[in-house]
């Protein structure tokens, strides 16, 4: 989501004022951004102790885009047991705003050389960091192998680059389905249906009784919103080894898959949400205008406040309808989150990497749990105070990444394009398969 920020300027007899304000305020952001926190003891003159008579033999720069609270556990809790463990290590922790620009920012940093050692990373920048040597590869470290097997479901195929891995799964988050239990009561159901097929036959009795309600709500056309649906259908995106679309976006489960959900549209089970149109999906659940939608467990963390907090006693989560070849069995939802990254250019590469999976491991992953951030590896299931993530750290167990290439931001426009000529009726679901399978299969040769 995209902000216009529009900014009054004073001219004439204010430039002088506003050149000498603006010229203060850089001084105190670049002595700020020069601070970074220390988690050293601090002496009575306010110098970390032993800083200077060389306590930490190695400093390591790790860039983050953690929120407020997920910060101050991080530098409070965590940060101090790994100190503890490791006395000779000190990180630098830089917080970072994941703005429309972020991206950009690291990448100039990459190219003069001033990239951190370590970042916390969006699972689908990986490759593509990968693809231009910026990231070195962490399957050939020490100790790997075990660390490889530790993770939930597929999380650390979001790693993947040309058969390496270049990252470790640090925190995650995924789609479950949102219904809303007036709805479902009304539709006759007194629990959320485990196949799709279910889920339309429910919609249909849902409209025979309330004609402006909608069965299902899908909140965009990309892949974060789409390919939960797309996959659970029976779709396919690409062959095993995302190296080609063509035989798999156009073979039969996917045309099947999107011709199935814009007949759901021309019938009024799926509504035009997708398409940009209201009820929006959050606005039509909690105001009993959709029975079913989708989203990340922040759709909680948002409506926990405010006046959207009671409306939220009539919503429960469950894992996604089955559909498909395979009905019976639970649907198919979309990997999200971060993963921790080693830049090639550090020169505390062991240092960096023992930080990176001590990061993986329990305690630290039980502790970032509280702030509602989803863990990573097994056996927390039963170990996380926090219960809402309960349903979503089921849902990782069958969940997919979106395909770890370098260019997947142009394919997920190339797919998005794809399903919004289908579902407007603007293209036929031949045509528009083809059409978009020939041009991923050109974005995945690049």
């Amino acid at each position: 989501m995209k902000y216009n920020e529009n900014a009054a300027r004073r001219l004439q007899s204010g430039a002088a004022a506003f050149a000498h304000s603006a010229m203060l305020w850089l001084a105190v952001v670049m002595i700020a951004g020069c601070m970074r926190p220390s988690l050293a003891p601090e002496s009575a003159g306010g110098q970390a102790q032993n800083n200077e008579a060389g306590r930490y033999a190695v400093e390591l720069e790790f860039w983050h885009t953690y929120s407020d609270l997920e910060q101050e556990v991080f530098l409070n809790k965590v940060l101090p047991l790994f100190e503890k463990q490791y006395p000779h290590i000190r990180i630098n922790a830089v917080r970072k705003y994941q703005t429309d620009q972020f991206k950009d920012t690291l990448l100039f940093a990459v190219a003069d050389n001033k990239q951190p050692d370590v970042m916390r990373m969006d699972i689908v920048w990986v490759p593509e960091f990968a693809k231009k040597e910026a990231l070195a590869e962490l399957s050939v470290m020490p100790g790997f192998n075990a660390i490889k097997e530790t993770f939930i479901g597929a999380l650390i195929q979001t790693n993947i680059y040309k058969g390496g891995y270049y990252g470790l799964p640090v925190n995650a988050n995924t789609r479950a389905a949102i219904y809303n239990k007036r709805l479902l009561e009304a539709a006759g159901l007194n629990e959320p249906p485990s196949t799709f097929e279910e889920l339309a036959e429910a919609s249909e009795r849902l409209r025979s009784v309330m004609p402006d309600a909608y069965g299902i709500g899908v909140c965009c056309s990309g892949g974060w919103g789409m390919l939960p649906y797309f996959w659970s259908l029976g779709g396919e995106l690409t062959d095993p080894a995302h190296a080609k679309a063509s035989g798999y976006l156009n073979g039969e489960g996917s045309r099947t898959a999107l011709a199935r959900m814009k007949d759901w549209m021309d019938r009024g089970i799926m509504s035009r949400s997708i398409l940009g149109e209201v009820p929006g999906t959050w606005d039509g659940i909690l105001k009993g205008q959709l029975m079913m939608i989708d989203d990340a467990h922040w759709f909680h963390t948002v409506n926990a406040t405010g006046p959207n907090k009671e409306l939220l006693e009539d919503v429960v989560i469950g894992l996604f309808p089955g559909g498909g070849e395979q009905p019976t069995s639970a649907g198919t939802s979309v990997i999200g989150g971060e993963n921790l990254v080693l830049f090639q250019g550090s020169e505390h590469k062991q240092e960096a990497w023992d930080f990176i999976r001590w990061m993986t491991s329990e305690e630290p992953q039980r502790m970032m749990a509280e702030t509602g951030l989803i863990p990573t590896i097994q056996g927390l299931e039963n170990n996380v105070s926090n219960r809402l993530l309960a349903p979503y750290l089921e849902q990782l167990k069958n969940a997919k990444p979106r395909p770890p290439v370098p260019n997947w931001s142009a394919i997920d426009e190339e797919f998005a394009r794809m399903v919004e000529r289908i579902m407007a009726g603007e293209m036929a679901v031949d045509e528009a398969t083809d059409r978009a399978a020939a041009r991923i299969d050109e974005l995945l040769k690049d």
